[in-house]
């Protein structure tokens, strides 16, 4: 009765060992009747921009499963070839041999994998017709978002003797080439591919413009004269009536991996379409007009404070610097309609003083208007 129940539990072990066997076969995790490469060396490779960039995942999107590598003809038969253990593992433990393990503002690669695999056919007796392929793509996620630098493509085709064969060669060249194309595809794009850069550096510049008969761009030392009002004045109870204004025009371009946002901000005056009647040619009236010209330039310089203080994205800089004009933009003119409302377009002595008074102790920094 003794031995029966221990033969009962030696059968139920037999049992359980392969049914866990089946179950690791249906992983991919163990490949029956396969031939299973061990012995993968780890060369040093030559990457002469490592210091750009390091090595933080490895991503398998192929459908073969995790150690499969194709097929090969092994003692006359098709057979699977399999790694001893997960791609994603072993690239990332061959490729991160040749790489540091982190670099200060360097960028953080993810390597992904679609294809990676040998194939085989029996052309004759002791002949092997081959081809082995590899597809990957170099990934960096900045800001949470995947950024695809490029991608490495290759396949080979060989013809060998039947019998035993180093794939292991081939798939160290294979892993080997691929970094070693990435490096190759750094040194060309570093500084100057916008895909590269680290985040964006904002340069802002007042663009006092071309000379110009018709523009008046504004200068501490250039404040408006009569004769820049060209137009034929209006009837009605106004003496005088300038248009000014603010734009800007931007680039960029890579500079040392960052992306350089290049501001030419202009406030001006234009004169064809700004008028003055002959009969109140006097300082009161152009300080009124000059004082909006003034406000302008008020505008511009909050612009400027504005976006500067902006977290710019490489990806949206250029919406969020268009949306802040905007608001800038609608914020001159409130400021502008309340300057010639509270001083009734310059009659109102007092009000027009107070007005002055605080536009010049903003374009000084002392303080801001408030409406």
């Amino acid at each position: 009765m003794r031995n029966g129940f221990q033969n009962m539990r030696l059968k139920s072990s037999i049992f359980l060992k392969v049914l866990l066997l089946c179950m690791l076969q249906s992983l991919g995790l163990v490949a029956q009747n396969s031939v299973v490469i061990t012995d993968l060396k780890y060369p040093n490779l030559n990457l002469k921009e490592k210091n750009l960039y390091y090595l933080i995942d490895v991503d398998d999107q192929r459908k073969t499963g995790e150690t499969s590598l194709g097929e090969i003809i092994h003692l006359t038969k098709p057979t699977p070839l399999q790694l001893q253990t997960r791609l994603q593992t072993l690239a990332f433990d061959f490729w991160s041999h040749s790489l540091h393990s982190h670099v200060e503002d360097g960028i953080p690669l993810t390597i992904r994998f679609t294809k990676l695999s040998f194939s085989e056919k029996r052309e004759a007796p002791g002949k092997v017709q081959g081809e082995c392929g590899i597809s990957v793509q170099f990934l960096w996620y900045r800001n949470f978002e995947a950024i695809k630098l490029t991608q490495y493509n290759a396949k080979s085709n060989y013809t060998r003797p039947e019998g035993k064969f180093n794939h292991e060669e081939f798939l160290t060249k294979m892993l080997s080439d691929a970094l070693l194309y990435f490096d190759k595809w750094m040194t060309v794009n570093k500084g100057r591919n916008s895909n590269l850069v680290k985040g964006v550096k904002l340069v802002l510049l007042d663009d006092q413009g071309r000379p110009d008969s018709d523009t008046v761009f504004y200068a501490v030392d250039r404040p408006l004269r009569y004769d820049d009002f060209k137009a034929q004045p209006k009837m009605g109870r106004y003496a005088a009536m300038v248009f000014t204004s603010i734009s800007y025009e931007g680039n960029s371009r890579v500079v040392d991996n960052f992306l350089e946002v290049v501001i030419n901000l202009k406030v001006y005056v234009v004169k064809s379409m700004s008028w003055m009647k002959a009969d109140s040619k006097n300082p009161r009236v152009l300080k009124h007009e000059q004082t909006h010209f003034d406000i302008a330039k008020i505008a511009a310089e909050r612009f400027k404070r504005q976006i500067s203080s902006l977290d710019l994205t490489v990806e949206d800089h250029d919406s969020q610097i268009q949306y802040q004009f905007l608001e800038t933009y609608r914020e001159m003119h409130n400021i502008q309609k309340a300057y010639d409302h509270e001083t009734q377009h310059g009659l109102n002595l007092e009000a027009q003083r107070k007005w002055e008074e605080m536009v010049s102790n903003e374009l000084q920094g002392i303080s801001e208007i408030k409406i």
